[in-house]
């Protein structure tokens, strides 16, 4: 049949790049879709990615939704809390890469299938004594089907952010662990990669600039991600990043195409303890990926 060949094809292909789990790394909050994946140390909206972030995080409910181009979609939900000095986090994501034609080898058609991801993932981060310091860690599992074919982790990312009155710094070491259950019979790698970030406001303006450093640890790649948060009167706030991505979008198609390639703008506004959140990221030529937030402060 030709979804069963398009499956074998799909299979043989991660089992020779030995990597799978690549949906670990897809964006499933509308905040970083605004930053171009940046953000590890905004405490405003932020998801957790760097754990220790999760003691400067207010006590939110949040649904995230995202559409990406051929129809990709992707969604999550969060929530934190506070417990005697101990700082716990809840976040459930969910990509969903659409539903496929099924056919056999004599082209007629059968049951359509599907393919997706699920990552559930549990928060915990402490402050030091001076609460110059936190450390947090990440653990989850994830899970990933295609048709009834299915391969799923164990992943672990810890985290440590230092505070100073000039801004923070922070390390975090991304989607490390364990596979349990893989598409072939070959080990596959989890995408882990090493994230340093460094983020502070600017004196005596309503702006707050990040910068990031992720490095693969898979294909020893790096790229530089720069992001900032502009906060405006009556709890508005405008958003935007871009990173050295960039650089490999770019094409011969337009200048305007090319100007807002890998280039994340978006906008929150915050009504007494609801928030707003509209994001956007272009991929150039590759199109928009669109996302939308919406929080509840408890």
């Amino acid at each position: 049949m030709i979804r069963l060949l398009i499956i074998i094809l799909t299979l043989i292909e991660l089992g020779f790049s030995q990597k799978a789990f690549v949906g670990m790394n897809t964006w499933t909050h509308s905040q970083t879709v605004g930053l171009t994946g940046g953000g590890y140390l905004f405490s405003t909206q932020n998801e957790f990615r760097n754990p220790a972030m999760l003691t400067k995080s207010n006590r939110y409910f949040k649904i995230n939704m995202i559409k990406y181009p051929a129809q990709i979609n992707g969604q999550s939900l969060m929530t934190n809390g506070k417990w005697n000095k101990h700082y716990f986090g809840l976040k459930l994501n969910r990509i969903n890469y659409g539903f496929f034609e099924g056919r056999n080898s004599n082209n007629q058609v059968e049951d359509d299938y599907s393919a997706g991801e699920t990552h559930l993932k549990l928060v915990y981060a402490k402050f030091s004594n001076s609460e110059r310091f936190a450390i947090g860690v990440t653990s989850g599992l994830f899970f990933s089907s295609i048709d009834n074919v299915n391969a799923n982790a164990l992943t672990i990312s810890p985290g440590a952010v230092f505070f100073s009155r000039f801004g923070q710094l922070g390390v975090s070491l991304q989607n490390s662990g364990l596979t349990l259950n893989s598409y072939t019979k070959k080990k596959a790698k989890l995408p882990s990669s090493i994230v340093t970030s460094l983020a502070g406001k600017i004196e005596k303006m309503p702006l707050e600039l990040e910068v990031d450093h992720s490095y693969s640890l898979i294909d020893q790649q790096s790229v530089f991600i720069f992001s900032g948060l502009l906060h405006l009167r009556n709890r508005l706030i405008i958003k935007g990043g871009t990173s050295t991505n960039k650089f490999d979008q770019i094409t011969d198609v337009s200048f305007i195409t090319n100007l807002f390639s890998d280039v994340g703008f978006g906008v929150s506004y915050e009504f007494e303890d609801v928030l707003f959140d509209l994001n956007a990221h272009s991929y150039g030529p590759g199109g928009f990926t669109f996302a939308f937030g919406l929080s509840v402060r408890y």
